[in-house]
């Protein structure tokens, strides 16, 4: 029996897969994004790596350029053995901006994530420990965000952050004056009620969200929560939330801190502020 020409023999199959686990992760995920529609985008700031899929016509005075921001990375081994390199293990943040069709999408990775060995050993490791929050963290991803605005020719943004970053998304959105909507998924938005929770070392390098809220509380937001996430345990955000009532919370029943974000964004991406 002839086979249809989209399929593949298993050992052409076992090849591409080869081939994938050949790559570096710069390379995996510079193909899967281009697999998405997102070309690589310049950015002044070498610690950082963003994809851009721009909308034809995206200009205009209503125009939005919706920003996912990346996790904090890989996880730690031990609470005191961080990972060596901070890039995913898994695609799930990229996954859900490929799937977000509304127009003009960036991907955001985080600093130190997605480097070549040699350009990550010059990478301060704070920025994925205690700094990940730090003031030259978010001033780093605020300028980069202000880069792809200008590249997409949007006239505000949208930002939504997953885990580490959704806190990221937040300290961001509180020192702009052009985010139309915010969106955090499974966020620590209260590090020091989060470190705490989890009895793990402080971020003493970094700045705590939940002491921004403040400025946060005219902006449009979405902040879901899994209510059986133990690695972001929902209660912790509270500090943060009591300060903007007008948000809207959605917390997930049945969801922990990876399931089932990235599967159901299309149906939640409706839920939040982005679809309203």
């Amino acid at each position: 029996m002839k086979l249809p020409n989209w399929v593949l023999p298993g050992s052409a199959v076992f090849l591409l897969a080869a081939c994938a686990l050949l790559q570096s992760p710069a390379e995996r995920i510079r193909t899967l994004a281009a697999s998405g529609g997102f070309s690589p985008a310049e950015l002044s700031d070498k610690r950082l790596r963003a994809f851009l899929r721009n909308a034809a016509g995206n200009a205009g005075p209503n125009s939005r350029l919706t920003v996912y921001l990346e996790s904090d990375g890989a996880p730690w081994r031990m609470p005191d053995e961080p990972p060596a390199d901070p890039t995913p293990h898994k695609p799930m943040v990229l996954n859900m901006a490929i799937t977000d069709v509304s127009g003009a999408v960036a991907y955001l990775g985080r600093p130190c994530q997605y480097l070549e060995p040699e350009a990550l050993a010059g990478c301060d490791p704070a920025l994925w420990m205690r700094g990940r929050f730090s003031e030259d963290a978010v001033a780093a991803i605020d300028l980069a965000v202000s880069r792809l605005k200008k590249s997409s020719g949007a006239a505000a943004v949208n930002l939504v952050g997953y885990s580490g970053g959704g806190a990221m998304a937040a300290l961001v959105a509180a020192r702009r004056s052009d985010v139309s909507c915010l969106v955090t998924i499974a966020a620590p938005l209260d590090t020091g009620a989060w470190t705490h929770a989890l009895k793990v070392s402080p971020l003493d390098y970094s700045l705590n969200p939940a002491d921004f809220a403040k400025k946060l509380a005219s902006v449009r937001q979405t902040h879901f929560r899994g209510s059986k996430d133990t690695l972001v345990p929902p209660l912790t955000s509270q500090g943060f939330l009591s300060q903007v009532p007008r948000a809207l919370v959605i917390d997930k029943q049945w969801y922990d801190h990876q399931c089932c974000w990235a599967d159901d964004w299309p149906e939640l991406r409706r839920e939040s502020c982005l679809g309203r």
